[in-house]
């Protein structure tokens, strides 16, 4: 398990900026390690249900359960399998599946996740309605934070858990900013009762190809926990290309406002909404088509990477998407964060010297981090950007295709040449695509 109160940590005052999964792992593993932590949230309300899937290795859930950073039990449903397909003439209803590759993974409801990590964030350290507008460093042995309205609030350690577009980063390196990496993803959750089969989705990860990108289908935990058929969710996800030129237009919301990034649930405009929906049809089988069409409330994030020199700077951490921001393709974000806050957590149990216990989390955080997002690269390389036909391929043409870009070789085969990246798919509304 884990020790008490050793080390450095003991009466340490630490402040962590933001309060969603990187800033309450955060808060749980400092101050079981003798901190004294405060959230400084910047929402008016505690952060409300997402719905959306998260996979992780058995070992991971087993330390989450191990480390008392969620429940013996959270419900969550076991994996051996990812089935790569894609829409042909012959397979319109299901897919043709190029590969069904092993597959070793547990997915959680990341609402399950979330409140299990709150309900362990000590009481009262959670504070809500706290806008960050200033880190100040008077001396090298304090961090003033100054928040909205003009209070200043002083601490020994800060860490930055403010996500992608993070105050933090940018105050500690201007010059790393996340890079847009041409295309979003486009998510929803359906309750499986809508569903009139969920043979397919049992037990499996299923990943349809198609020209320019890929989706994710995979059952999650329902809304109350439940991984009983007939009570699940199934959550999905589509990986589309929007070039630059026509970003601003794409993330301007149903009011008409710019959103930057970020579309959410009931914001998309409808014309947009029944554009993504006919190209859905026109790219997925049938069968999965059909979720996304019954799914209502659909959201849409712009995808984003960020390479960072270090974690810390002096009395200022970066952790989670605050720090190196990978593209979801390697599914680390929320496991690193939690990576990030045990790791933290244990080098502030071993030294004596808070500088010494921070530079060696700094040099082994930020090398795992920048190496997440090299290797997310590679993914969106090959599952979007350049994305081949896989109704070509066999299982075993696949997995030689699969291994060479996890291991990065770009020679992938010897005897055929590679054919020319895929063409964004149109994101333009056509003829039909209008409110009734």
């Amino acid at each position: 398990m884990f020790e008490i109160g050793r080390g450095v940590a003991r009466g340490l005052r630490v402040g962590i900026i933001g309060g969603s999964i990187a800033g309450c792992a955060m808060a749980i593993e400092l101050s079981r390690a003798g901190c004294d932590v405060t959230v400084l949230e910047r929402s008016g309300e505690e952060l409300k249900e997402r719905g959306a899937g998260i996979g992780m290795p058995p070992s991971v859930y087993e330390m989450l359960v191990g480390r008392d950073l969620i429940d013996a039990g959270t419900p969550g449903i076991r994996i051996r399998t990812a089935v790569r397909l894609c829409r042909t003439q012959e397979h319109e209803r299901f897919g043709y599946v190029a590969w069904e590759q092993p597959a070793n993974l547990v997915a959680l409801n990341w609402g399950n996740l979330y409140r299990n990590l709150r309900l362990r964030v000590p009481e009262g350290a959670y504070r809500t309605r706290q806008q960050v507008v200033a880190l100040d460093r008077p001396d090298a042995e304090t961090v003033v934070v100054g928040l909205a309205g003009g209070r200043r609030l002083e601490f020994d350690l800060v860490v930055c858990a403010d996500g992608y577009r993070s105050f933090g980063r940018q105050t500690l390196f201007p010059q790393s900013s996340v890079e847009y990496a041409g295309y979003v993803l486009w998510r929803g959750l359906l309750p499986e009762r809508e569903i009139a089969d969920a043979a397919p989705l049992e037990g499996v990860i299923v990943t349809p190809g198609y020209r320019g990108g890929h989706g994710i289908f995979i059952f999650v935990a329902g809304p109350d926990g439940s991984v009983e058929p007939g009570r699940r969710l199934v959550n999905w996800a589509i990986y589309l290309q929007v070039p630059q030129a026509e970003y601003a237009a794409f993330f301007t919301d149903a009011a008409g406002a710019f959103r930057d990034g970020t579309l959410a649930p009931n914001a998309i405009p409808i014309g947009t909404e029944l554009s993504l929906k006919r190209l859905a049809r026109e790219m997925l089988p049938d069968y999965y088509a059909e979720i996304t069409n019954l799914s209502t409330g659909t959201f849409v994030h712009a995808v984003f990477d960020c390479l960072v020199p270090a974690y810390a700077d002096g009395r200022i951490c970066l952790t989670g998407d605050a720090a190196a921001t990978a593209r979801p393709h390697a599914a680390s974000g929320a496991l690193k964060a939690i990576t990030n806050a045990v790791a933290l957590g244990e080098a502030l149990r071993r030294h004596d010297a808070l500088d010494a216990a921070l530079a060696e989390w700094d040099d082994e955080q930020t090398a795992a981090g920048n190496a997440s997002v090299q290797l997310a690269r590679q993914l969106g390389r090959a599952f979007v950007t350049e994305s081949e036909d896989w109704s070509r391929w066999d299982g075993a043409t696949m997995k030689q295709w699969f291994d060479s870009v996890i291991t990065g070789r770009h020679e992938i085969f010897a005897t055929e040449p590679r054919q020319a990246a895929a063409e964004p798919v149109s994101l333009a509304p056509q003829e039909g695509d209008q409110a009734a």
